[in-house]
């Protein structure tokens, strides 16, 4: 492990450097990116290069090209409020001739629209289906040459707090490097308001997953916070992770922090967006779990242990769908 970023390297590789060599706090990342942004005057960031599966050289779909595309899906997964919505979208790089010059231009058709004549013939076809939604954000499952992918859209992607992008970058980058993926997805790639992770199967099992390290391995030896077992949503029924949630360091009154931070996170939702935002959260489900947890945190002195029943949101999906979980129609 070097101990010095590479020699020359640019800004934004310092920062992939340095979220590799240590898991950095919210806040942290986010003063770096804002420096990188102001610096450069690019408004938009991304870590690592996109999955091969991603790139459609035939169709003139290159690394910048799908970047753009999911800049654009982002806004889409966000504004979407159904669950196991289905759509599918075409991409193709063209060449257009317009006022006597010719420009590359991307062209991006969802499924249902008037399709450009270009697109009638060939293009990239990407499925779109959604997962479900939390606080932080909505996921989609993505399909693509037959490779399904968890693509993540941030609500709210300008707040600084223990969970969102800000959080859950670092600590998908800190993980991969140190390849922590055999209870908790890989992550893959992202922008600064969206992230592509490994999609979790409902049958998929640690034990099939020869490489890597547990999360439990790598937090004792990192002095992280544990994993809480009781919302049944972010796991498989093999006990695998299907985010990484608000892993942090743990430190004294880091739990003081976390719920002062919450409070202005709902405070500010509510400011924005009316009680009405609120809905999702009271819930007789989700009220519920946070009894459970809140009796937990007492019992335990704040390390939930034990596991409640219940279904996660990719079993959910697969049943909805009424598919096999290969199969995206």
């Amino acid at each position: 492990m070097s101990d010095r970023p590479p020699v020359n390297a640019s800004p934004l590789t310092s920062i992939l450097w340095q979220a590799q060599q240590e898991l950095l706090p919210p806040l942290q990342f986010y003063r770096l990116c804002q420096q990188v942004r102001q610096q450069s005057g690019q408004t938009r960031l991304y870590f690592y290069t996109p999955d091969s599966a991603f790139i459609d050289l035939n169709n003139g779909i290159g690394v910048r090209e799908i970047r753009r595309f999911l800049d654009h899906l982002a806004r889409y997964v966000r504004g979407t409020v159904q669950e196991s919505d289905r759509t599918t979208f075409y991409l193709k790089r063209v060449r257009l001739r317009l006022k006597h010059k010719t420009q590359t231009k991307l062209l991006i058709k969802k499924a249902g629209d008037d399709c450009p004549s270009p697109l009638s013939v060939s293009a990239m076809k990407i499925d779109v289906e959604m997962a479900g939604a939390g606080m932080i954000g909505r996921v989609a499952r993505l399909r693509i040459n037959e490779k399904d992918f968890a693509f993540k859209a941030f609500f709210d992607p300008d707040f600084v707090w223990q969970h969102g992008p800000w959080a859950e970058i670092p600590i998908g980058i800190r993980l991969k490097y140190c390849q922590v993926t055999k209870d908790v997805p890989e992550f893959l790639f992202s922008g600064l308001d969206w992230a592509v992770w490994e999609w979790i199967y409902p049958h998929t099992h640690p034990q099939s997953r020869k490489e890597g390290i547990t999360y439990q391995q790598f937090a004792q030896t990192e002095g992280l916070t544990k994993l809480n077992p009781l919302n049944r949503n972010n796991y498989n029924p093999h006990n695998i992770r299907l985010d990484p949630g608000g892993i942090q360091k743990a430190y004294r009154g880091r739990r003081f922090q976390d719920f002062f931070r919450s409070l202005l996170f709902y405070a500010r939702k509510v400011r924005r967006e009316g009680w009405k935002s609120l809905t999702p959260y009271l819930k007789p489900e989700k009220l519920r779990y946070l009894g459970v947890r809140l009796v937990s945190l007492i019992i335990t002195g704040g390390s939930p242990r034990s596991v409640s029943s219940g279904m996660n949101w990719q079993t959910v999906l697969t049943k909805k769908s009424n598919v096999k979980h290969r199969e995206l129609s």
